[in-house]
């Protein structure tokens, strides 16, 4: 009889952030859009729990099997509206990882790093690439917290040909601090308000967690890409009604923008203003942009297989660089 040695591998958020790269979230994000696509990953249905009777503080897992990869994973994250003082509105997250061959589990990985990369900076980046005008060298940012910044080292990454990045945000000291790292690789204007961010600019990355438009529809020039990571909670809707395109990323996980009053505000949008999603475009089942003055919006809050797959290239470099705290289950 085979003996079953069942190990896991612990994987810190210092481990993450050694191992992953802006590229790898990139290329975890067209992975993941293009497999989901082909059928070759299953996405769970989110399941979410709150914590207090004023459903402001909830838990939710987000399971996904990557047949592809022989990886089935869930991710556990809290998000807490009303948090303790002192804690932030998400921290402590998890991805755990099993083998699809053996149904073993084989890593908890830490997922707070991995959700700030694969976010903006990550499938913001692949929807960015597929949609927007070629060789931009202008992006405006929309905000510059955890996930703004990932974003703006995803699209450095992403995109050489960027030259400037126009960034707008109500806290001066980020946007300094963004300037001073990324001096040698591109300017970064900071502007006084959102308007000023947009001038001049055809690709737009909202990432502010405001409650309320700042970039509305008449900012916008023709052939404008606008990539929003919290639907349409900092952007106007009526961008989503009345551009030519609008992309989700993935229809299933992203039903969740249409039916939140938070993200589409007074419910102004509806299915029939959805061209498509990433899943669709990159198995080429439907077009990306086909006009130069196209204005396009592509939107997607996110699901766990774009995490698990993240988690599975963290893992893998981590065994072979010997990083990582082993614990025996069996």
């Amino acid at each position: 009889m085979t003996e079953i040695r069942e190990e896991l591998l612990l994987l810190s958020e210092d481990d993450v952030r050694a191992l992953l790269t802006p590229a790898d979230a990139i290329a975890a994000a067209e992975d993941t859009f293009y497999h989901i696509g082909t059928g070759d990953i299953t996405v769970g249905q989110m399941a979410l729990m709150y914590a207090d009777p004023a459903e402001k503080n909830n838990f939710h897992s987000m399971p996904a099997i990557l047949h592809h990869r022989g990886t089935a994973g869930v991710k556990w994250i809290d998000t807490y509206s009303a948090p303790l003082p002192g804690y932030p509105f998400s921290h402590g997250n998890l991805v755990v990882l099993s083998d699809t061959d053996s149904g073993s589990p084989i890593a908890i990985v830490g997922a707070t790093a991995i959700t700030t990369m694969r976010t903006a900076g990550g499938h913001g980046v692949v929807q960015a690439q597929r949609l927007c005008l070629p060789g931009p060298e202008v992006l405006t940012v929309i905000g510059c917290g955890a996930q703004a910044q990932a974003g703006i080292r995803g699209f450095l990454t992403g995109f050489p040909s960027l030259k400037q990045v126009r960034l707008f945000s109500r806290s001066r000291e980020p946007m300094e601090r963004v300037r001073a790292e990324h001096r040698d690789r591109a300017e970064v204007v900071l502007c006084g308000s959102p308007a000023e961010a947009v001038e001049g600019s055809r690709l737009i990355l909202m990432a502010s967690g405001a409650r309320e438009p700042l970039v509305t529809w008449e900012m916008l020039r023709p052939g404008a890409t606008v990539i929003g990571i919290e639907g349409f909670r900092d952007l106007d809707p009526a961008v989503g009604k009345r551009a030519d395109k609008w992309y989700l990323g993935y229809k299933d996980p992203d039903a969740y923008i249409l039916k939140s009053p938070r993200l589409n505000p007074g419910h102004s949008l509806g299915w029939d203003d959805v061209f498509g999603d990433m899943t669709e475009l990159l198995t080429d089942r439907i077009p990306g942009r086909e006009r130069e003055d196209e204005i396009i919006v592509s939107t997607h809050m996110g699901m766990g297989a774009h995490d698990v797959s993240c988690a599975r290239t963290v893992y893998d470099r981590a065994k072979a660089a010997g990083r990582g705290i082993r614990f025996r289950l069996a």
